[in-house]
């Protein structure tokens, strides 16, 4: 059967028999560098970081600079003359406890967005890795469909026969003729699966993908890790919950700014400046001035027109639906972990029972094959009970790549699939 399938698969990618096969961290690596949904979740981050730097500097102390430069020409007393000035402003806020709530906002966004990308990259190996076992999928099931017409072709070449020495029917070729038409539309369906499976996937590395590697023997598809006791300490964890967890505490910061737009500010300022004049034919007028100015300012809002008690309303609101959505994330993640922990354990079961039909499909080949070699047996029967080998076969493989992405999935609602299971899944592959 492997040589079959190799024979088959030579014959379909035969301008990619002399490539070498790329495995599963070759595209992911590939994905990783070239996906633009990847660099833009990325980005995201980058620019919530960057405000938060933003904000924060706003509570230290800023200093501006000014110099300027003006002419002066008196026409009464027919003099021209020239001055300087540079200034220097020193600015720090006292107590603003609205900027101090407005950074802690945009600190609890950036961890957000820190969990979000974090949620995202686990996403992305899913994705790449369910794209590259979809193309193994898709070969598996153009391996069996030619397998079907090869079947169908040698029993309408029989059917025929047995019609030209008279022991056949006109019915009997009519139907064998009919079940060859239907596999040939098979097959035209599995090579365009198979050719958009190959596009998915290059979609996503905006690589060409010329040959992928495919699990070998040694994977074994059994339960890789168990749901932790600890089940809420895991939830807690998860970048899912943590997102919605910042989310909320931003929403608390926004509701203390709110409350805080009706608190006093204070601050101080220091404005050093100093300037000169000259070319004046008066000589009063060529002097130069310093001057250092200290500020304390003090500011409270009086009355906003009912507009501090709206943005109070709006934060009040924002932080129950925070909190709701937080309440939805724990419960969706504690769902999600137990249904994958399910999915894993029916896959490992399929994966078995797949196996065991292949045992079966062997032994109706090897039943029919000797009843053929006596003269009991019909070579019908033989090529179907190949069709039924190549199927189960397929099945079992496909099964397996099925396994594989229900492992990532499971890590995934546990929260902490990362690059190492691609490295792990990657030893089990073959050229």
């Amino acid at each position: 059967m492997m040589r079959f399938s190799s024979i088959a698969l030579g014959l379909i990618l035969v301008s990619n028999a002399m490539a070498e096969s790329k495995g599963l961290s070759d595209v992911y690596n590939l994905a990783v560098a070239n996906d633009p949904a990847l660099r833009a979740q990325i980005a995201v981050r980058d620019a919530s970081g960057a405000l938060g730097e933003q904000i924060r500097g706003t509570r230290g102390l800023i200093a501006d600079a000014t110099v300027s430069g003006k002419g002066t020409q008196n026409l009464k007393t027919d003099d021209d003359y020239r001055t300087a000035t540079l200034s220097l402003t020193l600015t720090m806020p006292l107590y603003d406890q609205g900027l101090d709530a407005s950074i802690e906002s945009q600190d609890a966004v950036v961890r957000e967005a820190d969990a979000s990308l974090a949620a995202f990259r686990q996403s992305h190996i899913i994705s790449v890795t369910d794209r590259y076992f979809a193309v193994l999928s898709a070969e598996q099931d153009l391996v069996a469909t030619q397998a079907e017409v090869e079947a169908f072709e040698s029993q309408l070449e029989q059917a025929s026969e047995r019609l030209t020495v008279g022991i056949g029917t006109r019915v009997d070729v009519d139907q064998a003729r009919a079940r060859l038409d239907l596999s040939q539309v098979g097959l035209i369906s599995a090579e365009v699966a198979l050719d958009t499976a190959i596009s998915d996937l290059e979609q996503l590395v905006d690589a060409p993908i010329l040959d992928l590697s495919d699990l070998g023997e040694g994977f074994a598809a059994d339960i890789h890790r168990s749901l932790d006791n600890h089940l809420e300490m895991s939830v807690d964890k998860h970048p899912d919950v943590v997102s919605e967890q910042e989310s909320y505490q931003s929403a608390l910061a926004d509701l203390d700014e709110a409350r805080a737009e009706t608190i006093p500010t204070l601050a101080v300022s220091s404005t050093f400046s100093v300037s000169d004049t000259s070319g004046s034919d008066t000589a009063a007028t060529n002097a130069s001035a310093r001057s250092n100015v200290l500020s304390l300012t003090l500011s409270a809002p009086i009355y906003t027109n009912g507009v501090a008690a709206a943005k109070f309303d709006v934060a009040k609101a924002s932080v129950v639906r925070a909190e709701a959505n937080l309440a939805k994330a724990r419960r969706e993640v504690r769902g999600g972990m137990q249904k994958a922990f399910r999915n894993l354990g029916a896959s490992a079961r399929t994966v078995e029972a797949r196996r065991l039909a292949i045992v079966s499909a062997a032994s109706r080949v090897e039943a029919t094959e000797a009843a053929y070699a006596v003269g009991s047996g019909d070579i019908v029967e033989v090529l179907n009970a190949k069709k039924d080998l190549f199927a189960a076969e397929r099945d079992f493989a496909k099964a397996r790549y099925t396994h594989v992405i229900r492992q990532l999935e499971f890590d995934q609602a546990i929260g902490d699939l990362s690059e190492s299971a691609v490295a792990r899944i990657d030893k089990y592959l073959v050229q």
